[in-house]
């Protein structure tokens, strides 16, 4: 994957978001099922529910589901979501809305640009940083291990990260509907029936699942397990706890 290349597939996903992002944001409103193990990770290792505030920052937030599934078990929850279709992530605001923060950036392109995206991401240090799919958007292996890396950069020390991976060649019903660009797991997929509406898409590997995982020094892998979709399997989740002598943007 070569950096023109890249460009021109995130090109397309923000057309394709910007085109359908309605239709899309009607079939995003359930949570995932992975998500439960991620809140049982934050009891286990970081925060009991209703302790104290949580700070969370969400990057890629889409229309902040996450953010509502949370909202319930912590009711002093403070949000800090990222993305480029702000509109998208404004009309879901859970609870109070002066406890969520929405910065407008494209996450992708700061990344193309060779810009660092920890300093670009405008948050305090948090207690879980979340990115759900979002990641098999990002066509370039080097960047998406500086995306991990931004993430526990803007994670204090004991917090926990969590990422998920799709894995759609686990699906057969998907992957006959996908157009492969090249034997590494790259595809463009459609949506619905809109035949102007394509998406760039990577199916992710156990092998660079394992990259991902020590993708930071600073970072120790707890848990990575499979959930969602019909077959509960077509997410790959890694959750990985900030070292208690790493050091976070202030």
């Amino acid at each position: 994957m070569d950096l023109q290349t890249a460009r021109q597939l995130n090109d397309k996903n923000t057309a394709f978001y910007a085109r359908v992002h309605a239709s899309f944001d009607a079939t995003r409103q359930s949570p995932w099922p992975g998500w439960e193990r991620v809140r049982d990770a934050m009891r286990a290792h970081c925060m009991p529910e209703g302790e104290r505030e949580l700070r969370v920052l969400d990057l890629a937030c889409g229309n902040l589901r996450f953010a509502r599934f949370l909202a319930d078990g912590y009711p002093r929850l403070r949000v800090w979501g990222i993305d480029n279709c702000e509109p998208l992530a404004l009309a879901h605001i859970p609870g109070n809305p002066s406890d969520v923060r929405v910065q407008n950036l494209d996450i992708t392109g700061t990344l193309l640009d060779g810009h660092d995206l920890a300093s670009e991401i405008k948050a305090p240090p948090c207690d879980l940083s979340v990115c759900f799919g979002f990641l098999h958007h990002v066509a370039m292996p080097c960047h998406r291990l500086q995306v991990v890396r931004a993430l526990v950069q803007h994670t204090r020390p004991g917090g926990l990260v969590a990422i998920s991976l799709w894995q759609l060649e686990r699906s057969p019903r998907i992957l006959a509907k996908a157009q492969p660009l090249d034997d590494a797991g790259d595809y463009l997929l459609g949506w619905q029936n809109d035949e102007g509406a394509q998406r760039y898409c990577h199916s992710f590997s156990e092998d660079e699942v394992d990259e991902l995982a020590k993708a930071s020094s600073h970072a120790t892998e707890i848990a990575r397990y499979s959930a969602d979709g019909k077959s509960g399997n077509l997410n790959r989740y890694l959750v990985l706890r900030v070292n208690r002598c790493a050091k976070t943007n202030d």
